[in-house]
């Protein structure tokens, strides 16, 4: 069995204060793998984040979601994670709640 590509995305919590008193500071990380099985994906996404979780100086939060890739061939904009959820928001409402929030410590 030859093995394939998978994005896996997991999630940490920061062990350090966030800027704002009484917040919690989160990362949201993707990674792409090859693995034999999704299966097989999952669990080499769980170890590589327990261990950038322990070199970061992070929590993992047990959480990981995991992408099969359908081309083979990573190239420039090759599709390496995506998600479809069901939810009654319109278009920018759903935008606000998931994506932009306003906490996010990224630039536009």
């Amino acid at each position: 069995m030859e093995k394939q590509w998978y994005s896996a995305r997991t999630a940490y919590e920061v062990l350090v204060s966030s800027e704002k008193k009484g917040y919690h500071l989160y990362e949201d990380r993707i990674i792409i793998l090859q693995a034999l099985s999704i299966d097989n994906a999952i669990e080499e996404a769980e170890k590589e984040a327990k261990i950038y979780a322990q070199k970061a100086g992070c929590k993992y939060l047990d959480f990981v979601s995991v992408f099969h890739l359908f081309e083979s061939d990573i190239k420039h904009k090759t599709e390496v994670y995506s998600l479809m959820r069901d939810s009654k928001l319109s278009g920018d409402k759903y935008v606000d709640r998931f994506f932009d929030t306003g906490k996010e410590r990224t630039k536009h």
